[in-house]
């Protein structure tokens, strides 16, 4: 395993914070749990837990679902692993190494609804697109120059109206746009800052039925919405433990309805918001308790409103199906 996956999957848990804020996650956790049993009456969103996936990972950071298929990356494992809808173990694409086809690191995923799987091969700087059936069909480079970073892909995102690539390069805080009409990239979106519309190592990225762009700004504690041409529309979240704030975001994904999911990787919660930052609801149990997480980062949501969420240090994901009523937070 390259040195950086390994520095890449602490930050995510240990090493990320906002600057001059440095309270202990245990900390956090109880004055987020506190905050959540305190307040006063906000919206939960309940989930059935329906089974888990345990294939030999180790820290898994990644999921996408897509033709009855379900797909996650196993970065230390240096591969993608493929399950039928049932959960049951049909095969893996990659295993480490720089040859096409062969992954180092992989941390996003993305699928087109023909079954193409996208992949950020992350440790050889690369994204990678494998037919259905798991053949190697494209490798793209991302543009540098000299005064960039080297390329640090985390995540990618498919538009497929426009047939373009949204990726994330985390230490270069852009996102690049590739058109896989004309094979080349066409823009890139952003600089390092706290502005609208500037990043502080951005990660996970969706696209929503709209097609805007929602992309976690984990330094900034936010997910910024952008429209398909690049204007910013709204942040959703900003640096806080109480409900609808946000301490460390990492995944997101987007529903049949165009609701948001943010997962807190630390506060181990996920929230839903709608495209304007407007908090909608916690996810919660059946009994409208708050769904307690460990270490959420990649999440899909399906058409059945299936909800997968990777729970990256239990090297696992767990899938809940979504219920169509909202309730009240149990007191």
């Amino acid at each position: 395993m390259r040195t950086r996956h390994r520095q890449t999957v602490t930050s995510w848990c240990h090493n990320l914070r906002p600057r001059g804020l440095y309270p202990a996650i245990s900390i956090v956790t109880v004055i987020m749990l506190i905050i959540l049993e305190k307040a006063t009456a906000y919206p939960v969103l309940p989930v059935r837990y329906l089974y888990s996936l345990e294939q030999g990972f180790l820290q898994p950071s990644d999921v996408a679902v897509a033709r009855h298929r379900i797909y996650v990356a196993d970065g230390v494992n240096h591969c993608i692993k493929v399950f039928d809808e049932h959960g049951s173990f049909l095969t893996s694409i990659g295993g480490k190494g720089d040859a096409p086809g062969k992954l180092n690191s992989p941390l996003g995923i993305a699928l087109g609804t023909d079954g193409t799987l996208y992949v950020a091969d992350s440790g050889n700087r690369r994204i990678q697109i494998f037919t259905a059936s798991g053949k190697h069909e494209q490798t793209i480079l991302l543009p540098k120059t000299p005064e960039m970073r080297p390329p640090d892909p985390v995540d990618v995102a498919l538009d497929e109206k426009d047939q373009r690539l949204y990726i994330v390069d985390n230490d270069n805080h852009r996102i690049s746009i590739y058109s896989l009409l004309q094979k080349r990239f066409t823009a890139a979106w952003g600089t390092e800052g706290e502005v609208r519309g500037a990043y502080n190592h951005p990660f996970f990225i969706a696209v929503g039925k709209d097609r805007s762009v929602f992309i976690v700004d984990v330094l900034n504690t936010r997910v910024q919405v952008m429209s398909p041409q690049g204007e910013p529309v709204a942040i959703i979240g900003g640096w806080g433990v109480d409900v609808g704030r946000m301490y460390r975001p990492k995944g997101v994904c987007v529903d049949r309805d165009n609701r948001i999911f943010v997962s807190d990787s630390y506060l181990g919660v996920v929230q839903v918001f709608n495209r304007y930052g407007h908090l909608l609801a916690v996810v919660g149990d059946e009994n409208g308790a708050v769904l307690k997480l460990t270490t959420p980062v990649g999440m899909a949501i399906d058409d059945a409103q299936r909800l997968y969420v990777v729970e990256m240090v239990r090297n696992r994901v767990s899938v809940f199906q979504v219920l169509p009523e909202m309730m009240e937070k149990n007191e």
